[in-house]
């Protein structure tokens, strides 16, 4: 017997940018219950609107050390829209290899996944709305679930069939009025970044908006101030957060948010860092102000045993183009930031509440200079000997904001934007800060490192990275990388790239490889023993799947792949829990 039930009340009202000329529709969301598993029944959804197998470009054999034109069409076509959420056991079938037995525990992830609003295509994906993957495992079977965040933006454009709002990446009034208020620096909250299962609550993040908190079956309940712990005047709550442990081993969520702050004489940033107990109570509440760091562009924070850790990129505002592109809706606020070769990145160190610090002493922060680059994401950082502390980045020599999906293979020329990764050590006592390199002929972005590393020295981090090898050429990320390196190297042994390994899986020439994240095993033994998930997307299928990797053994590829009857646009962050 089949029976249909709906599973909520939102009509996306879109014209996919694969159909030409085609009109604006509703596409229904309903469950059709066959044999025993949910898949997903479009109601009145005209024929080729979803990508089909037959849409997909045909499959060549990549080189490997250049990313063509056509590459770059295979590329773009994960950046298109999902309009059905389903829920479902997935099929054995649709399982290759074999899920670990003693893989137990629930992945969740996010990122942009409507890219479109009433017909009219987003110019940066980034300004997407949010749509939740969750995958349940348990004895060697797996349920997904995808389902979007019901914002409010999100509810109103829909109701509206138009853009309502301004996206950080968006050029001029994207509703299409008359209006256009230039000095309004607002953007649209669309909760597409983070993920977190804290304390009792599921919260899907946005930096520049509260938080979305969800059930678990991922209804949206409504933004929420954490029990009014965040209670700057800007509400804000940041995409990313870190999770420490405790000497009680007892764990701690810090997060934060960045705002910026204008006085007479110029302007600063201000960074509030939260500390959480398990129980999602605020134990404590900092305030660090970064004079002049007013577009330092903090997006990820560090946090160690004894300190909090923020890099302040060299980042200004070009007042020019403001004047001359912003106002007169020719370019995005995103557009107008400018990278400042001549400026050093800042790295501010503060100290934890209640906390003794071996690389501060009796201050309470401190700033240290190194040369200019420019990072979105950290993997870890930890104290070393002899007041010192480490920090792995990933560093940029140069940003351009401007890019985008019109880009085309230019996005991946030069040095500017290339993500490298690579070891900083802070010398407390002289002030002084190394730079080392360390994997420099491949970019990589996205790192992360095992849990119980967290704020800890570490020996391996994960990474999404190009599968173009060379030191100025390289592409979006397809691979997926593991570095290993000793935690004393750059502290007490001298610093060598020789004495860097790496491990990589290459997903192939038509495969985007995404975000990595760990996963530990039961009762593992090492940082590495466990698995490495990523969400790949195959742009010959048009469908995605899920990669399980052993973390001891990348190169030899997935001891499991789940496949999805769906493309998944590409995401931004994993949160697992045990």
């Amino acid at each position: 017997m089949t029976t249909k039930s709906a599973i909520n009340s939102l009509a996306f009202k879109t014209a996919p940018t694969s159909c030409k000329g085609s009109v604006p529709f509703v596409t229904r969301l309903t469950l059709r219950v066959n044999r025993g598993r949910c898949i997903p029944h479009a109601i009145a959804a005209p024929e080729g609107i979803r990508g089909q197998v037959g849409d997909a470009l045909p499959q060549e054999n990549g080189s490997g050390n250049q990313f063509t034109q056509q590459d770059f069409k295979k590329f773009m076509q994960g950046y298109r829209s999902q309009y059905e959420e389903i829920s479902m056991w997935v099929n054995d079938n649709d399982i290759e290899g074999e899920l670990p037995k003693e893989l137990s525990g629930t992945l969740l992830r996010n990122g942009p996944g409507l890219l479109e609003v009433g017909g009219k295509p987003l110019t940066q994906p980034l300004d997407g709305d949010g749509m939740i993957c969750k995958f349940a495992f348990k004895d060697g079977k797996v349920h997904f679930q995808n389902k979007y965040v019901r914002t409010e933006a999100l509810m109103k454009e829909q109701a509206a069939g138009k853009m309502l709002y301004r996206g950080a990446f968006s050029v001029g009034n994207p509703s299409g009025g008359k209006f256009f208020n230039p000095f309004n620096f607002a953007v649209k909250g669309i909760a597409n970044t983070g993920v977190l299962n804290w304390g009792g609550k599921l919260l899907a993040l946005y930096e520049r908006d509260l938080p979305y908190q969800l059930d678990n079956d991922l209804k949206t309940l409504g933004k929420t101030t954490l029990g009014g712990a965040v209670d700057t005047e800007k509400q804000f709550f940041g995409a990313h957060y870190r999770v420490v442990s405790e000497p009680d081993a007892s764990k701690r969520l810090i997060g934060f948010n960045f705002v910026e702050e204008t006085t007479l004489s110029g302007g600063n940033g201000v960074v509030h860092f939260w500390e959480f107990d398990e129980s999602f109570n605020r134990l404590h509440k900092t305030q660090h102000r970064m004079p002049g760091g007013t577009f330092g562009f903090i997006h990820d924070i560090l946090v160690t045993d004894q300190h909090y850790i923020v890099l302040e990129n060299p980042i200004n505002m070009n007042f020019g183009k403001l004047l001359t592109k912003y106002t007169v809706a020719k370019a995005c606020l995103a557009e107008c930031l400018q990278y400042e070769s001549s400026k050093p990145t800042k790295i501010h160190v503060i100290k934890r509440p209640g906390k003794d610090s071996s690389v501060l002493g009796s201050k309470a922060h401190a700033v240290f200079e190194t040369t200019p680059f420019f990072s979105f994401h950290h993997a870890n950082a930890f104290e070393a000997l002899e007041g010192s502390l480490v920090v792995d980045t990933v560093a940029m020599t140069g940003i351009d904001f401007g890019n985008n999906i019109d880009s085309g293979t230019s996005v991946f020329e030069g040095k500017a934007g290339k993500g490298v990764v690579t070891r900083l050590v802070i010398n407390g006592k002289t002030g002084k800060v190394q730079r080392h390199p360390v994997v420099t002929d491949r970019a990589a972005e996205f790192p992360s490192v095992a849990p119980v590393a967290a704020g800890k020295p570490h020996q391996h981090a994960y990474m999404a990275g190009s599968r173009v090898v060379d030191e100025d050429k390289w592409g979006p990320q397809q691979v997926v990388i593991k570095v290993s390196m000793a935690p004393g190297l750059g502290t007490d042994t001298p610093f060598s790239q020789q004495q860097a390994s790496t491990d990589v899986w290459d997903a192939g020439p038509d495969q985007f490889a995404q975000e990595p994240i760990f996963c530990p095993r039961p009762d593992a033994q090492t940082e590495d023993d466990g698995w490495v998930f990523t969400m790949v997307y195959d742009s010959v299928s048009d469908r995605s799947h899920l990669a399980v990797l052993d973390a001891k053994d990348l190169k030899s590829g997935p001891v499991a792949r789940i496949n999805l009857p769906q493309r998944i646009p590409y995401g931004k962050y994993w949160h697992f829990i045990l």
